[in-house]
């Protein structure tokens, strides 16, 4: 059983195109600098233990924009983190993700998602209602039973540059 979960809001992306799967929705530029820039994850990660920092697994929703959110995580984590494509947190399956938590033997656990999954996980697990916004992140001490928890820290997403 895991000790730290980090909930991770993917960054902003691009709007849905015509004749575009949201699913392959990606980051817009700007949303990507923000959470490269020293203000985004890599202020955001020195929160992080040594330990849980050095021994994180990292999760993502397969989403294109989780995905190059999880690249970012990485690369502020000094990139030695293999990126695992979980379903459940794409489809916002909130039972299925906890039993996955369960069986897993992580230290700590990173994952990248999508609202509303992300702030009813921190809801359901620490019983405080948040609004993570692009790049927010959400770290959670949980209890040994893995259905509860203690926000230990939250940080509202970079802001992000628009070019005009």
């Amino acid at each position: 059983m895991i000790k730290k979960l980090i909930l991770v809001r993917h960054g902003k992306a691009t709007p849905t195109a015509p004749g575009q799967a949201d699913f392959d929705r990606e980051l817009t530029d700007a949303g990507r600098a923000a959470l490269a820039s020293v203000d985004g994850f890599m202020r955001t990660f020195y929160l992080l233990d040594a330990h849980s920092a050095s021994h994180a697994t990292l999760w993502s929703s397969p989403a294109a924009r989780a995905m190059q959110t999880a690249a970012e995580v990485n690369r502020a984590l000094g990139g030695e983190i293999d990126t695992v494509p979980v379903d459940t947190l794409w489809e916002q399956d909130e039972e299925a993700f906890l039993q996955q938590l369960a069986e897993t033997d992580a230290d700590c656990l990173i994952a990248v998602g999508h609202i509303p999954f992300m702030n009813n996980m921190v809801e359901r697990l620490t019983g405080i209602t948040l609004s993570l916004k692009p790049g927010g992140m959400a770290t959670i001490d949980l209890e040994e039973d893995g259905a509860s928890g203690v926000l230990e820290w939250f940080v509202q997403g970079p802001p992000v540059k628009e070019s005009r």
